[in-house]
């Protein structure tokens, strides 16, 4: 399952780098998604959504789902009129989807890279005590927004 996105990522490394991703905290997030404007997806594993919960707002998509690369590529080409963000426990993940990404074309991803539990950047949705619902919740909101036409 991994293995086949690791070798799907790993076979466009070859390709030209691009410009740096946005960079946006989980307040400026938080209003992005509160106004509309993004649609932020969280692709921690589910292990970290029970133990943490999930950003108010965001959906669950996984990484180490097998379909992940064929959930947010339909999501990034969809778009649905508004940015994507993306944002993990601490960063390091986001980055890593947002170059394979960007190398592919969407531009219109943005890191929200403090994460979940933070780091160098900002203390992190968490210990910022921004609001959180459960992974059901969170997992509800993506099929919902992939039956959106």
């Amino acid at each position: 399952m991994f293995r086949s996105l690791i070798f799907a990522f790993a076979t466009l490394i070859s390709l030209p780098a691009m410009a740096e991703p946005t960079i946006i905290s989980a307040p400026e997030a938080a209003v992005a998604v509160n106004n509309g404007e993004m649609i932020l997806v969280d692709i921690r594993s589910p292990g970290e959504w029970a133990e943490t919960g999930v950003a108010k707002g965001a959906v669950a998509m996984t990484l180490h789902s097998p379909d992940f690369s064929k959930q947010i590529g339909a999501l990034l080409t969809a778009e649905h009129g508004k940015s994507i963000g993306l944002i993990c426990a601490t960063g390091g993940r986001t980055a890593y989807v947002i170059n394979i990404l960007s190398k592919n074309g969407f531009d219109n991803v943005v890191d929200v890279s403090e994460g979940m539990i933070g780091n160098e950047r900002g203390p992190g949705w968490i210990k910022r005590g921004m609001p959180l619902v459960t992974a059901d919740v969170a997992q509800r909101a993506y099929q919902l927004l992939a039956l959106q036409p």
